[in-house]
């Protein structure tokens, strides 16, 4: 099977305009393979963003071979401005994790100065920057059977991994009862949008 990205769809709060990290993850494949993932960097605006009519090499993610139960998760960041990747940059480097070709399937931050450190990684760093909060604001994930996996396309709703607080632009004038008024909370487990992807079967 070949895993492509088709859309990116944010709603309130994340409906921002800046750079998304998708960590994209196929669960048990097949016997003897645990994980297969792979981390891309998207842009979005105003969180949206169309990949359909990209090329093939912008939006692949994944090509593997499936066999039975198996499960796919993807998680992704807030958009971010150009400083914070390059600090989520940093985070991945202090790792010290043994470079391997399988995790990334592009190179990651290719504006960032820690690119050509970043051109490989191991199935093990898609543990570490999993785990790392609160990097990945999102995730969903579907449960599917390759003897019945058929070409289409996935939707995948993504869910707040935590609470998530966010005020207004209120000005500090502004007493604070109204400051206060202005602060929404996102319980955690909350939809914040849906990632779509394009699935092609062997």
């Amino acid at each position: 099977m070949i895993l492509s990205l088709n859309s990116i769809q944010l709603e309130s709060p994340l409906d921002q305009t800046g750079e998304c990290l998708i960590l994209a993850e196929l669960l048990l494949p097949r016997n003897g393979i645990a994980r297969r993932a792979a981390l891309k960097e998207f842009r979005v605006s105003k969180g949206k963003r169309s990949l359909a009519r990209e090329p093939f090499y912008k939006k692949a993610l994944l090509k593997e071979r499936v066999d039975g139960s198996f499960g796919i998760k993807v998680s992704i960041t807030r958009p971010l401005q150009h400083p914070e990747l390059a600090k989520f940059a940093r985070q991945l480097v202090a790792t010290g994790i043994e470079s391997s070709s399988d995790l990334f399937t592009s190179l990651l931050l290719r504006n960032s100065p820690f690119g050509d450190v970043l051109d490989e990684a191991s199935e093990a760093l898609a543990d570490a920057i999993a785990g790392t909060a609160p990097a990945f604001i999102a995730s969903g994930g579907l449960d599917l059977d390759g003897d019945t996996l058929a070409t289409g396309k996935l939707r995948i709703p993504l869910k707040l991994n935590d609470k998530l607080r966010t005020s207004q632009a209120v000005p500090l004038s502004a007493r604070r009862d109204q400051r206060k008024q202005s602060a929404i909370t996102y319980k955690k487990g909350s939809t914040i949008g849906h990632i779509t992807f394009d699935l092609f079967t062997d």
